[in-house]
């Protein structure tokens, strides 16, 4: 170090002497106006001639570099360099001075470096997620987790500088200390263990739809990082959850229903119990020409002369098709039979436990599109069809009183 430092003064003709205060200002404003001019030729260069050329050209990347001041960061090392290798040569006469503007030097120049990383970091987040095989991975969150490091790293080394240690021994008394940084940055490290468990177990990915009912969430994941998670509701109203509560509580995740092809339809009339009653023989015959329902028609009702042939009065009458049953069987075939409904998942129509509302019948089917509007469009066309059809079968759906229902009639 000596030798050189020796050798450098010779070029510039400084002799290892005292300089006075005088002659130390002038070689300080001399080196700061050099580093200053060629820190400015630096961005004339780069703002006239390389954004030009970025520009030009067709690749994304290197007008991501710009757009992040990737290049700016990069350009401000030369004179950082420059700085650590003549400024501290001015303060050759005064050892402690020398000393102080030489670790100050360093600092800057570790600074610089740092804040070029974390840039060119910055700008891969970008380059990566403009890309099909990262759009839809947590990119930004593993790439923060990275930044983390390196400026962790970054500050233990300019800590080691000013202090005059080796980053081990820094830290070796972090590692005395933990309990402490661990406490102090307690949610920070459980949102930095949250954000890791959620990108590596694939429980979250941006362009999901989530719902977190306990926090009124319901959209789509827009971004992914390590302390936070950004939800777009469906009202366009941008939500922001930390990860260790969807880590610690639930959510639920609609991303595997998009995939599957499928989409679940689980709704409930109340029918009128009042309503339910046994077919009239004409009835019968006159729902025996439809497709839907002719076939158990004639099933159940060559059942019922077999029973009754053989004496078997019971089976005979339990078999008596109601109004309810052929409802039930029509609206069941109905839904298999349409081109909307999926017919790889299961489909049935079933009857649930008598309340005070009636009797519940929950249609239960997947329709074969995913896309909100259209499964809404779908499933409310079915409600409507069985609605109006209801009245055919002699079937009242329950409904509470209003005002007209309370009215005498004419």
């Amino acid at each position: 170090m000596e030798n050189w430092r020796t050798t450098l003064l010779s070029w510039f003709n400084i002799t290892d002497t005292h300089l006075s205060w005088v002659e130390q200002l002038a070689y300080a404003t001399v080196i700061l106006l050099v580093v200053v001019v060629i820190d400015r030729i630096g961005k004339i260069i780069l703002n006239n001639v390389l954004s030009k050329i970025v520009r030009a050209s067709k690749a994304k990347w290197d007008d991501i570099l710009l757009d992040q001041k990737v290049l700016n960061k990069l350009v401000a090392i030369l004179p950082a360099i420059l700085l650590v290798l003549f400024l501290p040569f001015v303060f050759v006469g005064n050892e402690s001075l020398y000393i102080l503007t030489q670790r100050l030097c360093w600092i800057y120049l570790v600074g610089v470096v740092l804040a070029f990383i974390v840039s060119a970091l910055s700008a891969l987040t970008h380059i990566l997620e403009d890309s099909d095989a990262f759009k839809n991975k947590p990119v930004k969150g593993a790439i923060q987790m990275v930044q983390v490091l390196f400026i962790v790293l970054g500050i233990i080394i300019m800590i080691s500088i000013m202090v005059d240690k080796s980053p081990a021994y820094l830290l070796t008394g972090l590692g005395a200390s933990a309990a402490i940084l661990m406490l102090v940055f307690q949610d920070l490290i459980l949102g930095l263990v949250a954000g890791i468990q959620l990108s590596a177990n694939k429980m979250m990915q941006v362009g999901d739809w989530v719902e977190v009912k306990d926090k009124g969430i319901d959209g789509t994941v827009i971004e992914i990082t390590l302390t936070t998670v950004k939800v777009r509701n469906w009202n366009y109203t941008v939500s922001t959850i930390q990860p260790q509560a969807l880590v610690t509580g639930s959510f639920t995740n609609w991303s595997n229903m998009f995939r599957s092809g499928g989409r679940r339809v689980a709704r409930v009339v109340n029918i009128d119990i009042s309503s339910v009653r046994f077919m009239t023989p004409d009835e019968l015959v006159r729902w025996q020409d439809n497709k839907l329902v002719g076939g158990y028609i004639t099933d159940t009702l060559a059942r019922i002369d077999t029973a009754r042939d053989s004496g078997d009065t019971v089976t005979a009458d339990a078999l008596r098709i109601t109004n309810l049953t052929l409802f039930r069987i029509f609206v069941q075939n109905y839904i298999q039979a349409m081109p909307t409904s999926h017919k790889d998942f299961i489909s049935m129509v079933r009857l649930m436990e008598p309340t005070a509302h009636g009797i519940p019948m929950q249609l239960y089917f997947f329709t074969n599109d995913t896309a909100w509007v259209v499964y809404e469009s779908i499933q409310s066309s079915v409600f409507e069809y069985i609605l109006a059809v209801a009245p055919e079968f002699g079937i009242r759906f329950f409904q509470l009183p209003t005002g007209s229902d309370l009215q005498p009639q004419a």
